[in-house]
């Protein structure tokens, strides 16, 4: 069974209704009685459970169950509720988890929640100014869903969920994989929160273009008998490279059996020392400018070079080597074109798909929320 969970209430609807065309085109060649598609989505009749079905030889999406409107689909609530109907109808079964929706990583760069004019900065465009980009000590900091919130009919702003509350919404060990169909997810601190969650993790560390999956080409590798997760990223990955003029994307298969391996070297390397490497000359992988996502193995690097002897201490080499491994065991596929989203070159000899956060254990709002995530409490502990 796999479940898309759909935040679409919001400027991506009709790219949504592009998806479900590709994912109708994906089911007609896959036994639908024996592989299960259901999707949860926002129609004008309120939020739904759907199932692919085939009616006289042609899928179509039928309503399992329809849900009313008192919750947000970026609540904790209806995600659990979701997902826990969906594992009911089909029970112990295996099991994938598609997240469908704009992400923020672990951070949500806009300051306009609390703030009327704000919300009317938001509700008039999808990305603020930067005269609404996060200060350093703004407290909302949700990092996926995107939906549009309305008052009275109205709408009054955008609204996220934490990554730590949409990590308590989805159960352990229930789903074979998890796949953010949405920007910037592959980030360590988002991967390590939801470590309980799945076998394999996928994600982009940039962004991903507002038409996101090709389904209809990247379903059949996961839906079926083949079940070729590394075969599905790479779909993804040479459909936008594969354009007459090439779009950027960048995608990572990660095996979540080996991320406290990764966890393991990182807290080490940052137990070496507390200089930080110089942002100036790390891959960033954000066009939001005061939220960047640096390259996870590139940053750690650095931050071996800026915080252990290169020529008298032997933990220089110890360390690069043991990152290196730990993911190369972490990181079985990744790839990205290119070029970014700011059209800059991405350095592949710097490219880990997977970003980090340059903490700086700062006495505000952000980092104290840093300080509630489990890649925190792992890494910056001083004993394991």
């Amino acid at each position: 069974m796999t479940l898309v969970y759909a935040v679409n209430h919001n400027n991506l609807s009709s790219d949504l209704d592009a998806n479900q065309n590709q994912m109708l085109q994906a089911m007609a060649n896959i036994d639908a009685d024996a592989y299960k598609l259901l999707v949860y989505k926002y129609t004008s009749d309120g939020p739904g459970l759907y199932e692919v079905r085939n009616s006289n030889g042609k899928p179509e999406f039928t309503l399992l169950k329809q849900y009313d409107e008192s919750l947000l689909s970026v609540t904790k609530e209806r995600i659990s509720e979701v997902i826990d109907d969906a594992l009911d109808y089909y029970p112990e079964v295996e099991s994938n988890l598609f997240f469908w929706g704009h992400g923020l990583g672990w951070v949500n760069p806009y300051k306009y929640l609390n703030n009327s004019k704000g919300r009317q900065a938001i509700s008039n465009s999808n990305l603020p100014s930067d005269e609404y980009a996060l200060s350093a000590t703004v407290p909302e900091l949700y990092g996926y869903g995107g939906e549009y919130v309305y008052e009275d009919g109205v709408r009054v702003g955008t609204d996220y969920l934490d990554i730590d509350q949409l990590a308590e919404a989805i159960p352990d060990n229930k789903f074979d994989m998890i796949w953010f169909d949405c920007c910037y997810m592959s980030g360590i601190e988002v991967a390590y929160q939801l470590r309980n969650k799945c076998e394999t993790f996928v994600a982009y560390p940039t962004e991903i273009m507002a038409e996101g999956l090709p389904y209809d080409k990247v379903l059949p590798k996961i839906i079926g008998k083949s079940n070729d997760k590394i075969g599905a990223a790479r779909a993804l990955y040479e459909y936008y490279v594969g354009k007459s003029t090439p779009e950027a994307v960048s995608v990572a298969v990660m095996d979540m059996s080996r991320i406290e391996e990764v966890a393991s070297v990182a807290h080490d390397i940052f137990m070496s020392g507390e200089e930080r490497p110089q942002e100036s000359g790390l891959q960033n992988y954000s066009r939001l400018r005061l939220t960047p996502y640096y390259d996870f193995g590139q940053y750690l690097r650095e931050y071996v070079c800026v915080n252990t002897d290169e020529n008298s201490n032997d933990n220089f080499g110890v360390f690069k080597e043991r990152l290196n491994r730990a993911l190369d065991g972490f990181v079985v596929f990744s790839a990205a074109s290119d070029k970014d989203f700011n059209y800059r070159p991405i350095n592949k000899e710097h490219f880990s798909g997977l970003s980090i956060h340059n903490f700086k254990n700062q006495a505000s709002d952000r980092d104290d929320y840093y300080r509630k995530l489990d890649w925190y409490s792992r890494v910056w502990s001083q004993t394991e």
